[in-house]
């Protein structure tokens, strides 16, 4: 990267990012709300600082939670600066939400990732999501990680993430709920599940997810879902509900 990269926020997007480039001996600089001492490649700024950060930079990553981006946002627009790329890494935002930094590139720049901790190596052959402007830039940052780049429309951008939920979140609310369950049939824990669950999502990566369904709601076995639900509804009315509703859009076979 020739760009002069900084990143406010030292969550669990920002410090893999930072670290990834520690990594690879490049230059990062950090404005974050945390003490932080400065590590070799790393350098850290305080918000008290911010004015020496956005001179130091050309691209600003903004790394934070959504419900905080537009807080940041009017920090910024308090300074004197342009010609900036600012990028966040919102998935559900666009870049309509940095509007207001007048004279400077906008945009969103999504890691199609999920970061349970800080760890650079998750950035690298993933794809990431972009809209706004600059797109060569994000598109070299992209490489920079090894990964890819794909365009989004402003207007998709809820859906889009409402996918990535179905693919990252969702499963592993649901496995969590097979966990209790396997815990109290079997006195074991999700472990012995773990066959099960690479089997499964390998099918889907070499089948499609469409495809690799099996099942009783996929074969249409009706007798068996009437007795899972019987079970169910005085067992957990909660997971019942579930249940129900999940088979019930396999059946039909659309959703």
């Amino acid at each position: 990267m020739k760009n002069k990269i900084g990143i406010i926020g030292y969550g669990n997007v920002g410090a893999s990012i930072a670290l990834y480039f520690k990594k690879k001996r490049k230059n990062i600089f950090v404005l974050t709300s945390k003490s932080k001492k400065n590590e070799k490649f790393i350098k850290f700024f305080n918000y008290g600082e911010i004015e020496n950060f956005i001179n130091l930079v050309d691209v600003i990553l903004i790394c934070i939670r959504d419900d905080k981006i537009e807080d940041v946002v009017k920090i910024l627009k308090k300074l004197s600066f342009e010609n900036k790329i600012i990028y966040h890494t919102s998935g559900s935002l666009t870049s309509d939400i940095l509007k207001p930094l007048k004279n400077n590139y906008v945009g969103s720049f999504h890691p199609i990732q999920t970061f349970p901790k800080p760890n650079p190596k998750l950035l690298e052959n993933i794809y990431f999501s972009f809209e706004g402007e600059k797109y060569k830039i994000a598109k070299s940052l992209a490489n920079f990680f090894k990964s890819k780049i794909i365009r989004i429309k402003k207007e998709h951008k809820l859906l889009y993430h409402i996918a990535c939920i179905f693919a990252s979140n969702f499963p592993n609310f649901l496995l969590s709920i097979a966990d209790e369950l396997i815990k109290v049939s079997t006195n074991k824990n999700y472990k012995i599940l773990i066959p099960l669950i690479q089997t499964s999502l390998k099918n889907a990566i070499v089948y499609s997810p469409k495809n690799a369904l099996t099942g009783p709601a996929k074969r249409k076995d009706l007798k068996i879902i009437k007795n899972h639900l019987e079970f169910l509804k005085t067992f957990n009315p909660d997971i019942y509900k579930l249940y129900k509703i999940i088979s019930e859009m396999i059946l039909k076979d659309k959703f």
